[in-house]
């Protein structure tokens, strides 16, 4: 060993996904429309797109993103009450989201 201190190797693995940034603004646009501050919806967005960056591990994308909106639709129900004409409003726009992360991957 010679003493000479070495800069510490980045430590990122394919185990710690993300979302690409038009995710997250994409998601942003849909949840200003709801009628509830976004400090309340913080933790059911993080882990949306959490769930959302895991997708694709798996053989079943599309089943894989139903999982994910059934989670974030759920957790949403608990904040908000949410007619069923909104609710399903909601879920479509989540459902084009998802199919707009199908398509880019």
């Amino acid at each position: 060993m010679n003493g000479v201190d070495r800069p510490a190797s980045p430590t990122t693995t394919e185990d710690t996904p993300s979302t690409p940034g038009w995710v997250e603004s994409s998601l942003d646009a849909i949840l200003t429309e709801l009628p509830v501050a976004a400090d309340k919806l913080a933790a059911l967005r993080a882990g949306y797109l959490d769930c959302l960056a895991g997708c694709g591990r798996a053989g079943d994308l599309d089943a894989e993103h139903d999982a994910c909106r059934s989670a974030f639709l759920g957790g949403l129900a608990s904040v908000l009450d949410l007619s069923a004409p909104d609710r399903r409003a909601l879920e479509q726009k989540l459902e084009k989201l998802e199919l707009d992360i199908s398509s880019n991957i």
